[in-house]
């Protein structure tokens, strides 16, 4: 079957990614929430992204105190606007009162995959996803959001942050954001990303991936189709 590009081979241990020095401004971390209570099993074999599922509460809560141990003090908060991170944003709140609260931000939320939403990829189809394969930076997916999209939110929520002065943020939020992040931040072209440059590597439940704050405002995206 055509290769899934947002359905990368599990790691042979759960890991966490390491941090980088710092910059000038900080560090930007990127949580991804804990597990999600997906109706149809196993989750990964499930087409989901705005859907609004739920996480686990039980894992929520420990991924909120590992969270609590680690975050700097005063780190500015934000979640997308999903249940199973503004759930963890609430209980790692709960434990550090100190992190500043930022608000649900949609532009942090998964891609939106339309009519694929809460389906099996092997119901989707081969030939359905070939076809988002050969378009991959422009084709809305089931109908919903294309590659580019996602990016376009997610660089201006970046670029609005690096302009908010130094301080250490953190962004609770979804697989798909941290793959447009590891795109935006990796790549040194202006071209479109295709199906085998997209970050095949990705951040699974409960981990997080850091970046530095900095960002470039002049990368060109183009214009959504």
């Amino acid at each position: 079957m055509t290769p899934n590009p947002v359905s990368p081979a599990l790691p042979a241990a759960h890991t966490i990614a390491s941090a980088p020095a710092p910059d000038s401004l900080g560090r930007l971390w990127l949580v991804r929430h804990a597990r999600v209570l997906c109706p149809i099993e196993p989750v990964r074999a499930t087409c989901y992204g705005r859907l609004d599922w739920p996480a686990d509460p039980q894992a929520t809560q420990e991924l909120a105190r590992t969270l609590a141990s680690q975050l700097p003090t005063g780190a500015r908060l934000r979640s997308s606007t999903r249940q199973r991170t503004r759930l963890l944003a609430h209980e790692l709140q709960a434990l550090r009162p100190d992190l500043q609260p930022g608000g649900a931000d949609a532009r942090l939320d998964e891609l939106d995959f339309g009519a694929w939403e809460g389906r099996r990829w092997d119901d989707i189809g081969e030939a359905a996803v070939a076809a988002w394969v050969r378009d991959f930076a422009d084709a809305r997916v089931g109908g919903g959001e294309s590659v580019r999209q996602l990016l376009q939110r997610v660089q201006a929520a970046l670029i609005e942050q690096a302009a908010d002065g130094p301080g250490e943020v953190v962004w609770l939020c979804h697989a798909g954001v941290v793959r447009a992040c590891l795109w935006l931040y990796g790549s040194t072209s202006s071209a479109a990303p295709q199906a085998d440059t997209w970050p095949r590597s990705t951040i699974f439940f409960g981990d997080w991936k850091i970046f530095p704050r900095a960002y470039p405002s002049s990368r060109e995206l183009g214009r959504a189709a």
